[in-house]
């Protein structure tokens, strides 16, 4: 089993619209609770909502192609003295909670919806840049990592997924893998030089899997949750078994 103690860094389910709808509070029906600010711009027919949810911050934006629910932490003062996670936790355990949610929306959501996609960000903690290298060694099968000799990896591929409900029958699975290196510095407001305080080294994986692009029909409302499950099916086993 490839190696890493991955943690959610943002959660991103979207829907696709085959045409636009009017502002609806979609926050308040994903989470049960209003938003703590909403910002509406008519002209553009976007909306915009923010408030807390499973222990981070979830933002809702509305536009006339698409709507994006994305889950992220919360990062106050404290990040800049490393005293707060860039995470959202446990991936599997977050990723499950984060798509309960977006399941029970989905059903009654009344959107013309003609894609979906579900979208998955995590981090695996190092203690060395070669140790973020080495997850991803343990992780990827298409490119010979070398921990300690590489610099700078950044891979993006594309492995289709088989789909029983899409009339495709496929799905986009999309994976990018990094390494990456968060510098906290501090000094007075203003001034320079500042002095570095903290250094944490990361894998980073993002896991995109959507429907075909070239589907332009609108989705049968009883099919939209099979079809979610299928994406979160794939991005769980993604996640599980790394690149392929």
């Amino acid at each position: 089993m490839p190696s890493g103690n991955w943690e959610a860094n943002q959660l991103q389910a979207v829907v696709f619209l085959r045409k636009a709808v009017l502002p609806a509070d979609i926050f308040s029906a994903i989470t049960g609770e209003a938003p703590d600010t909403q910002e509406d711009r008519p002209k553009e027919g976007v909306r915009v909502q923010t408030g807390p949810f499973l222990r981070g911050s979830l933002q809702v934006v509305l536009n006339p192609i698409r709507i994006d629910v994305v889950l992220s932490p919360v990062l106050g003062p404290e990040i800049l003295l490393g005293g707060a996670s860039q995470t959202l936790g446990d991936f599997a355990t977050t990723l499950e909670d984060f798509a309960s949610a977006i399941r029970k929306w989905l059903p009654g959501c009344g959107l013309p919806a003609s894609r979906l996609a579900l979208v998955a960000k995590a981090l695996a903690p190092a203690d060395s840049v070669i140790g973020a290298y080495q997850v991803l060694k343990d992780n990827l099968t298409s490119v010979i990592v070398e921990p300690g000799k590489m610099q700078d990896l950044m891979f993006r591929v594309n492995w289709r997924a088989e789909s029983v409900c899409m009339p495709e029958r496929y799905l986009n699975r999309l994976t990018t893998w990094g390494a990456i290196t968060a510098k906290t510095q501090a000094g007075p407001a203003g001034s320079f030089p500042t002095v570095q305080v903290e250094e944490r080294h990361y894998a980073y994986r993002e896991i995109d899997v959507n429907t075909p692009a070239e589907h332009s029909e609108e989705l049968p409302s009883d099919q939209l949750v099979p079809i979610f499950d299928e994406l979160l099916k794939v991005v769980l086993s993604t996640a599980k078994g790394g690149e392929k």
